[in-house]
């Protein structure tokens, strides 16, 4: 049986017991705080991220780490490992993919196999792609089979999510809408997704209140959903809104519920939520 490893970055919020249960290596995005640079989820947590971009107000961004980052690891891993995906945030959004390309390029021909993959998601809707990935290697499947699994699930996994204001987004110029759009969505919370590779607009909604109903008829209008993940950023408080609603149509005991960490809320900022949706594979 050939020996497979998963790698992803820390965009995807997987949480870190999943990981280390799954044997997932979760590469860290860089954090830029002002002048200081830090490693998502190892030099700075998440509360610390949200104290200092409440402080530092748009002075924040993501980038992605050295190539040499990437090189080191794939250098560490082929010794061990025949065939590596790497599986990646949307590269629209921070260009890992690239990045991790051109460290795959620097290894010798002889080494194992190591497949660079864009994601064109971010969050648990990649987190979700991780994991069964994971799951599947652990499972006993073929590498052509990880290959097949990993497409699959690119295609069925989805992400949709509102933030508190869009200044964030506006700053990272990862929202690419016309200066006149960008001002009516100001004084609105509007749901955003994730689609193909873009932070599109999916819904107009006025207030918070209607934003996380219009979580929950995201997850409604799909005929068939096999996992949720509901994510926040800064108000844990209103995960339990959205639970009330969601329970009817999907138990709110197999819901699972994560954090947008530094490398997402980078660009959302605080007081973010979204969900995470897997519908299944037939």
């Amino acid at each position: 049986m050939a020996s497979i490893k998963i790698v992803t970055d820390s965009s995807s919020d997987i949480p870190l017991s999943v990981a280390h249960e799954l044997g997932i290596e979760v590469v860290p995005l860089q954090i830029v705080v002002g002048n200081q640079n830090y490693r998502a989820g190892l030099d700075i947590t998440a509360e610390q991220f949200y104290q200092a971009m409440q402080e530092n107000r748009t002075q924040i961004a993501a980038q992605p780490p050295p190539m040499t980052t990437f090189e080191q690891l794939y250098r560490r891993l082929t010794l061990e490992y025949e065939y590596i995906f790497s599986i990646h945030l949307s590269n629209r959004l921070v260009p890992n993919y690239r990045v991790a390309q051109q460290a795959r390029s620097r290894l010798p021909a002889s080494s194992s196999r190591v497949e660079i993959i864009d994601s064109k998601l971010i969050s648990m809707a990649l987190g979700m792609v991780v994991v069964h990935a994971a799951r599947a290697v652990r499972d006993g499947a073929t590498p052509d089979e990880v290959a097949q699994l990993i497409n699959l699930l690119i295609q069925h996994c989805h992400l949709v999510f509102f933030v508190d204001t869009i200044e964030y987004l506006e700053h990272s110029g990862r929202l690419a809408l016309a200066t006149t759009v960008l001002g009516s969505m100001q004084r609105i919370k509007p749901l955003l997704l994730i689609d193909d590779g873009e932070i599109v607009p999916y819904e107009r909604t006025r207030t918070r209140a209607k934003a996380i109903e219009g979580l929950y008829t995201f997850i409604e209008d799909f005929p068939r959903v096999r996992e949720v993940t509901a994510l926040y950023a800064t108000t844990p408080e209103d995960v339990e809104k959205l639970l009330e609603k969601v329970d009817p149509i999907f138990p709110r005991d197999r819901v699972h519920i994560a954090q947008f960490g530094p490398s997402v809320g980078a660009f959302l900022g605080p007081g973010a939520m979204g969900v995470a949706v897997f519908e299944g594979i037939d």
